[in-house]
């Protein structure tokens, strides 16, 4: 019997509006976005993100961060073109999408893991339970949920790789009974640094990001944090 679940990619950052995966021209992100993801029905959303990763480029990132749940920011929702209607499509599409992020097909990395966000008031029992498990299976040692939170800070990732914050609401209201429609949403949440990063030492990352402009690309894309005015004082 077919799942027809419909599915969508919760979106913070370069995702968005970064066509390359390691350098201009190798098109893999660009290709897996034409063939798998819906942008022109792209729905904005509140979500609790700030920048909180420090990556390999000294570049300030984006991580989800549950202390802002009540500052939250913008991101955005892309439906997936197809229902997912068994493990085998959920499969390809959770591997695309790990390599489109960079994670070479694996559900956990150094430095980030592949999660999902179930719509507790359309998502089965029955199907809820096999997307957990499926998750669960594709866990390794390198996982640990305490890497996903600041203490005294939640976890914004469980056990079973589920992101731990609340169903999304979107910008506008009109927009409600879209998101609502999605039974189960992904994402990639990356570790943030072991500590808060300061404005000045978020604003001194961007000031030094002279070539791929993470901090300007998210802000004239609309994903916007509540920080974001703050920084943009330092810079």
């Amino acid at each position: 019997m077919n799942w027809e679940l419909k599915s969508g990619l919760i979106i913070i950052g370069s995702l968005l509006w970064q066509d390359y995966l390691e350098k201009e021209g190798d098109n893999i992100r660009l290709n897996w976005i034409n063939s798998n993801l819906d942008f022109d029905n792209r729905i904005q959303i509140k979500i609790p993100i700030r920048y909180g990763r420090i990556s390999e480029s000294e570049i300030p990132t984006m991580v989800f961060f549950n202390r802002m749940k009540k500052k939250l920011g913008f991101g955005y929702v892309i439906p997936f073109k197809k229902l997912i209607n068994n493990i085998e499509e959920l499969t390809c599409e959770t591997v695309a999408l790990s390599t489109a992020e960079g994670m070479k097909g694996n559900f956990v990395r150094s430095w980030g893991v592949l999660t999902y966000l179930l719509n507790k008031n359309k998502v089965t029992t029955e199907h809820k339970k096999e997307i957990v498990s499926f998750f669960v299976k594709r866990k390794n040692s390198k996982f640990d949920m305490n890497e996903y939170k600041i203490r005294p800070e939640k976890s914004c990732v469980t056990k079973s790789l589920k992101l731990d914050i609340d169903w999304i609401e979107p910008i506008l209201k009109s927009d409600t009974e879209k998101l609502n429609s999605f039974d189960f949403l992904l994402a990639t949440a990356t570790k943030p640094k072991n500590k808060l990063l300061t404005f000045e030492e978020i604003a001194n990352g961007i000031k030094s990001d002279s070539k791929r402009k993470y901090f300007i690309n998210n802000l004239s894309n609309g994903i916007i944090t509540n920080q974001d005015f703050d920084i943009s004082k330092l810079l």
